[in-house]
């Protein structure tokens, strides 16, 4: 047997596994209309196809295979109407889907196929829980998904991808890039917020703070310790909490953008985050384990609020353009620690780009990221000592110092 003759084995082989793998799954109903057999047998039959339009350059066969097993899964749905069963479509889309991926296994596509297999095995291996999640999601939520789609998948493809105004710092692709990037963010840390339960905890709500905004989160829960002081503490754990989840955040941006900044960063963040825990963790076992309030969450991919984030990130590109060049270092500094008070994610983004065009060495890049920190982590502790309680104002500030001692030993 040659070679061909062994290619042509695995890939029917391949086919029949991966129809076995979407069976398995419909193996387990009680009403099935189509099990292990027939899903290998279609993905075979699609690979049979596909096989002999090629061979004999019939290009009508693919689509006539479709069509056949289309005719059969209807058959197959007139047959349980008439037995008063219900109407479900989702074996007989299956059923398609199994074909093309016997089309695209004989079409030597097999990345596409196993992929297209485990993805489509999950859908219908997870349909109680994805019936239970889309019960639970609001209005607002299918909003915000709704218009995170707008703003990533209309708005950005047709933006121009070049540079305009001063030092041609200004593209509009890659200012919407960023947004989307931000906003991507923000929603998966929103969604998280409002699926993973009903009982929270300090650590908890601090990591989901730091996903979804690190400020928003510290001024929710500076008003509720001042309403409840006995709060003081598991507030101080989850705004010190989400700061230092904001480390995390912040190198996932930097590798997306530039990951060889990344390494300059690596063991600074590392060093910040791993102190920042141990204030942290000794006030965790001072608190009394008690249901804490939902972070104050809103829409993150609300249109009004990316063409906010999109003209702060541009202006702060812009601005530590000019900065650079007019007054060198301070400039970006000084730039970097104006922009780090309210926000860090535009800074970061913007710092990163610009090494990956070569307008700003790393290491300044660098020293910038963690001047931005810093400065955050200051506008954060003004904020609780002005709107939260005493006992929250001395743990947040041990904790915050903590966190930004090594970005202070680097400074020195």
């Amino acid at each position: 047997m040659d070679i061909s003759a062994f290619q042509i084995l695995e890939f029917y082989l391949l086919s029949a596994l991966l129809g076995a793998l979407m069976g398995l799954e419909r193996e387990r109903k009680s009403t099935k209309i189509a099990g292990l057999r027939t899903f290998m047998l279609v993905t075979l039959f699609g690979c049979l196809c596909a096989h002999l339009s090629e061979v004999g350059g019939s290009t009508w066969l693919i689509p006539a295979g479709i069509g056949a097993v289309t005719l059969q899964s209807a058959i197959m749905q007139m047959q349980r109407v008439r037995e008063d069963e219900s109407l479900g479509l989702t074996t007989a889309v299956a059923l398609v889907i199994a074909y093309g991926i016997g089309v695209l296994v004989a079409l030597g596509m097999t990345e596409a196929a196993v992929a297209l297999s485990l993805i489509t095995t999950a859908i219908l291996y997870f349909k109680p829980q994805m019936h239970a999640f889309s019960r639970r999601l609001s209005a607002p939520d299918i909003h915000a998904i709704l218009q995170f789609v707008l703003i990533a998948f209309v708005i950005l493809p047709i933006l121009p991808d070049r540079g305009y105004g001063p030092y041609k710092a200004l593209n509009p692709y890659n200012i919407w890039l960023m947004v989307v990037m931000i906003s991507a963010l923000n929603l998966t840390g929103y969604v998280t917020v409002k699926f993973i339960g009903r009982r929270w905890s300090g650590p908890v709500l601090g990591l989901l703070g730091g996903l979804v905004s690190s400020t928003a989160t510290t001024l929710s829960f500076s008003r509720h310790a001042r309403k409840h002081p006995g709060f003081s503490l598991t507030a101080a754990i989850v705004v010190s909490l989400a700061s230092a989840v904001v480390l995390l955040r912040m190198a996932v941006l930097i590798g997306v953008v530039h990951y060889p900044l990344l390494y300059n960063l690596a063991w600074p963040f590392a060093a910040m985050f791993v102190c920042a825990l141990i204030p942290i963790t000794v006030a965790w076992k001072k608190s009394v384990d008690e249901q804490a309030p939902l972070p104050e969450t809103k829409n993150p991919a609300e249109l009004k609020q990316a063409l906010l984030f999109g003209f702060l990130y541009a202006v702060v590109l812009l601005a530590v353009s000019a900065g650079k060049d007019i007054w060198g270092d301070s400039g970006v500094y000084a730039v970097s620690f104006l922009s780090g008070l309210t926000d860090v994610d535009a800074i970061t983004l913007s710092n990163a780009h610009l090494v990956d065009t070569g307008t700003l060495e790393a290491g300044r890049a660098g020293v910038s990221i963690l001047i931005a920190f810093a400065a955050n982590m200051a506008f954060k502790l003004a904020m609780v000592a002005v709107v939260g309680t005493h006992q929250m104002l001395r743990w947040a500030l041990v904790c915050f110092l903590f966190l930004v001692l090594p970005a202070l030993v680097i400074f020195v």
